[in-house]
């Protein structure tokens, strides 16, 4: 009898350790941007071209409290590019990718294959021509950083 409640008492604790590890994990993505392009309006007339690779890095953070909701920063800034959320299936698998943003401006972050696509559209389709505000679009690759 003693046997099965010392069985018991393990069982539990280690089952308790294990919620609330998988309760309180966050995650964190470094994701870094390899090739940029978009649209730019030159000698009277939208082109496409391709636009110098900045290196943007960004870091994608799940919260503590909800690891389903993410925070998107570019590295060295305190505010937020976007706040994001993936989404949980009925039979509980979780999304593979996450859409962020809003109107006009967005970013796609997949996170079986580790890469993300931003897209910045505004401009053309405001049909800005003043060459200050050109729509673009960057992608790149992520890495899972460990706490």
């Amino acid at each position: 009898m003693r046997r099965v409640m010392v069985a018991r008492a393990i069982t539990l604790g280690l089952l308790w350790l294990l919620v609330s590890v998988t309760a309180s994990k966050s995650e964190t993505l470094l994701c870094v941007q390899e090739a940029a392009g978009g649209l730019k309006f030159i000698n009277g007339q939208w082109q496409g071209v391709m636009f110098k690779n900045s290196g943007y890095q960004y870091v994608v953070t799940s919260g503590p409290n909800d690891p389903l909701s993410y925070d998107v920063k570019e590295l060295g800034k305190d505010s937020s590019l976007f706040q994001c959320a993936r989404f949980k299936f009925q039979n509980g698998t979780i999304s593979e990718q996450m859409f962020c943003g809003g109107l006009g401006y967005g970013m796609v972050i997949n996170f079986a294959k580790l890469r993300y696509v931003e897209v910045y559209s505004l401009g053309y389709i405001d049909d800005d021509r003043s060459g200050q505000n050109t729509p673009s679009i960057g992608g790149g690759k992520c890495s899972t950083i460990k706490p």
